[in-house]
């Protein structure tokens, strides 16, 4: 676990953040200049902070105003907007700079799509090609923490997708703390469960979506929110559509390469869950599963944030906060969710 508790200035600018970033993916969100890439150079020792500490792991790497611990044996893997790689080496080169001793693992360049460049220089690369190369080379090392400002910002629309999805599979895979710093909040939402929120230079909310985007502005409320929940595929109907165990429930999707047996994480995004008291009879979404009304948070945009416990597992739904009261939503209402097979996404490992 990396615990931050800093204070830093330069020029005008001050910055604070306590924060905690356990094993697992957090988005830093915020506006433009409110001081999350700061806050990753403090992290990974390239600027210093005035004040406080940098523990990770139980082991200092900034305290009582002295660095402990220099950048180069901090171990941690970086990827930024733009590649920061050696145009006139290939990208097996560039790749080996990051691994170090470390043997350059082949599932890694394969989930990375990196298998199929080693041999071409980087020059000649797409901007998403040297983004893979970048992940790949951040990776090959096994940091003990992966930070990642805004990767994919410089990329086109179609790009930034392919990526996004790659990133969500090794992302589901790693052990690690990931701080991933954007600030388009439906990118955060499809890569981190967790959210730390950082406004003026200072970190305002860290938490679950829904103990955090209550804090965000409201047009951008509703596009950030989604769950994950986690399944197993336990058939494969007509090679087109995979039944899904929860607990003792099931779902269908898209196949999308998964195999009888294998382990998948549905993302729900809020704004397509449909809450009904009862199971509703000939309609075309296929995915009816009980749960619990757990929690109701009141957003600032006129909804409310209902959060389901299914089979043990969280599931956020956004509703109008008339609708709420319409159904008499409270905590411990037995609810179905219902949403459909084409508006999950879906990964597996």
């Amino acid at each position: 676990m990396l615990e931050v508790d800093i204070k830093s200035r330069r020029g005008d600018f001050s910055l604070s953040a306590n924060c905690k970033f356990k094993p697992g993916v957090a988005a830093l969100i915020g506006a433009s200049g409110v001081g999350k890439s700061s806050l990753l150079r403090l992290i990974a020792g390239l600027d210093k902070p005035k004040s406080g500490t940098i523990i990770m792991n139980g082991a200092p790497w900034f305290l009582d105003g002295k660095s402990i611990c220099p950048t180069h044996k901090r171990h941690i893997g970086m990827v930024f907007q733009s590649g920061l790689l050696l145009p006139h080496r290939s990208v097996l080169n560039n790749i080996e700079l990051g691994a170090g001793a470390a043997n350059i693992s082949a599932s890694l360049l394969e989930q990375t799509g990196c298998d199929k460049l080693l041999t071409r220089p980087v020059g000649g690369l797409s901007g998403g090609e040297q983004q893979r190369v970048m992940l790949a080379r951040a990776l090959a090392g096994n940091p003990k923490l992966l930070l990642l400002d805004e990767p994919l910002s410089a990329l086109d629309f179609q790009s930034r997708l392919q990526i996004q999805e790659m990133m969500a599979q090794i992302f589901a895979q790693l052990k690690i703390p990931v701080i991933y710093v954007t600030h388009t909040f439906e990118e955060a939402a499809r890569l981190a469960e967790n959210f730390v929120l950082m406004q003026n230079g200072t970190i305002t909310a860290q938490g679950r979506a829904s103990e955090v985007l209550g804090h965000v502005p409201a047009t951008t409320q509703e596009l950030a929110i989604s769950s994950v929940i986690e399944g197993r595929v336990s058939l494969i109907e007509n090679s087109t559509m995979a039944k899904v165990q929860i607990g003792r429930q099931f779902a269908e999707i898209a196949t999308g390469g998964v195999k009888t047996g294998d382990r998948v994480y549905l993302r729900l995004w809020a704004r397509d869950i449909i809450l009904a008291h009862k199971k509703p009879q000939a309609i075309s979404a296929r995915n009816m599963i009980s749960g619990r009304v757990e929690k109701l948070s009141d957003l600032a945009n006129g909804h409310v944030l209902v959060e389901v416990n299914v089979e043990g597992q969280n599931v956020s739904a956004l509703v109008l906060s008339q609708t709420a009261m319409e159904m008499k939503l409270a905590p411990e209402l037995p609810i179905y969710i219902i949403f459909k097979s084409a508006s999950v996404e879906h990964i597996h490992s």
